[in-house]
């Protein structure tokens, strides 16, 4: 066919230049190459509309008659909800684009169906236009009339393809959940809870099911609670701490959260205790001044002015800022007990200051500043070998502003110690120490008048009394009493 047409072709052609300047049955020349000018014309329109019908076929067939579902991703894949729970869900769809997305709830031969996503078609060649979305659905079970046990959560998406009699490609997530509304029961197992503000206590209980969180609250202070190796399921103990310049505090409780979500809060007997709080006098000296403010100055630049300008800066703002970087570090601990006994003090020196103690600057016979002192003062010879007090991992070495070269401890469950002021520091961050294991040398770094060792401990990232962990009789009423609990 195709040869035959060429045939025609050529042999028009030579028609038209046989009889030019001529007529060919009538047809002038100008005529015959119209006709054929025409038919050219003729042939491109044909060509045109049938690649452009072609076009449109495949577009059709990859956008409006497609057959790919949409893509179902969720977020949180919960496999025990409580009275209240969130279902984040994503969906994507590239082609023809999103058209629906629903979610409902089975029970038995109860069927729930939350208030779907619909999304418009602009037309049907388009689709919808949304190809991505993110939603999430407040589920509470109770409220829809269904009861705690075992359901389905369905989730279901339909894109906008012509398929299926135009109700498009359909997906469908499931997963059988727990329904559960009851929640957890906490019994206190151990007795004693007398607590010194500014000093640590320990309560222990056992919780009746699996917990995602569980502590104890001292107002808005959070302290973790850890299960107890060898207590059974479900026993814990939390290692708590009144803070020292927070007063006597208003709340403490438990609380235990599950899996679900549902959560108990309870109290237990405690007697808070007083603390005496004692006042010193520190003077400042221009001495003191000239000797350590150069240094601050250096590594502070933005602590500007005279140097009892820079001290006064020093004293409250760094300080502030000091203590919640060292509480920073005290936050995250080891679910195992490290420590073992008593706490070790510096060998061999004389207790320079108490924890607590409320100390005011003088500088030419005024008062300048107050602040309070949140560890203990040990002087012994200088470079005095300085021992961990217990077993721990090194959490931090370096240095730390007013405390200068410092070591903090993890002692496991929340416990720390700090070690300030060093001259040298012997340890790296991360070794593991024996009680007893030398760890650097005192020194008068950072905002140390002479030579001595600041020694702190913290729990959860709380300062307590150091005292009370050197106390073998303290330790074992307050603490390992209440860890056997029951």
């Amino acid at each position: 066919m195709l040869a035959f047409w060429g045939v025609r072709k050529h042999a028009f052609r030579f028609v038209i230049a046989a009889t030019c300047n001529s007529t060919f049955f009538g047809l002038s020349c100008d005529h015959l190459r119209h006709v054929e000018h025409m038919k050219r014309i003729i042939r491109f329109f044909i060509i045109f509309a049938v690649v452009v019908m072609a076009a449109a076929g495949v577009y059709l067939g990859y956008f409006s008659l497609e057959s790919t579902p949409p893509v179902i991703r969720i977020e949180t894949s919960p496999e025990t909800v409580g009275r209240d729970f969130l279902l984040a869900v994503d969906v994507e769809d590239s082609r023809s684009g999103i058209r629906t997305v629903a979610v409902s709830l089975v029970q038995g031969e109860k069927t729930v169906d939350l208030e779907p996503e619909v999304y418009q078609m602009i037309d049907w060649w388009s689709g919808t236009g949304v190809h991505q979305v993110s939603l999430q659905w407040d589920i509470r079970p109770m409220e829809l009339g269904l009861s705690g046990g075992e359901a389905m959560l369905r989730v279901t998406a339909t894109d906008a393809s012509l398929k299926n009699g135009f109700r498009g490609n359909r997906r469908v997530w499931e997963r059988e959940i727990i329904i559960d509304i009851t929640p957890p029961v906490i019994a206190v197992k151990s007795l004693v809870h007398n607590i010194r503000i500014g000093g640590a206590g320990l309560v222990s209980y056992r919780v009746s099911e699996p917990v995602v969180k569980t502590g104890v609250w001292v107002d808005d202070l959070f302290f973790p609670a850890y299960e107890k190796k060898g207590g059974g399921e479900g026993f814990y103990t939390s290692l708590l701490a009144l803070p020292y310049l927070g007063g006597k505090p208003e709340r403490i409780f438990i609380e235990a959260i599950d899996r679900a979500g549902n959560s108990v809060k309870t109290g237990f007997p405690h007697r808070v205790l007083p603390r005496a709080r004692k006042v010193d006098r520190i003077n400042i000296s221009d001495g003191f001044l000239k000797r350590k403010m150069p240094d601050f100055m250096v590594r502070y630049p933005e602590f500007t002015g005279s140097l009892k300008a820079v001290f006064l800066q020093i004293n409250r703002e760094l300080r502030q800022k000091n203590n919640e970087e060292i509480s920073g570090y005290c936050k995250k601990s080891v679910s195992e007990i490290l420590w073992e006994g008593r706490f070790l003090t510096l060998p061999r020196s004389a207790f320079m200051a108490g924890f607590g103690d409320e100390r005011h600057y003088f500088y030419k016979g005024r008062k300048i500043d107050k602040a309070y002192h949140m560890g203990t003062d040990h002087a012994s010879v200088a470079h005095a070998k300085v021992p961990a007090a217990n077993t721990g991992t090194v959490v931090f070495t370096g240095y730390i502003g007013i405390y200068g070269n410092s070591v903090i401890i993890d002692h496991g469950q929340g416990l720390f110690s700090l070690y300030s002021h060093l001259n040298d520091i012997m340890i790296s961050s991360g070794e593991h120490v024996k009680k007893g294991d030398i760890i650097g040398l005192t020194g008068m770094t950072g905002l140390a008048g002479g030579d001595h060792l600041h020694f702190g401990m913290l729990i959860n990232g709380v300062f307590v009394d150091p005292r009370e962990w050197w106390d073998n009789k303290w330790i074992q009423d307050h603490i390992l009493a209440n860890i056997g609990g029951e």
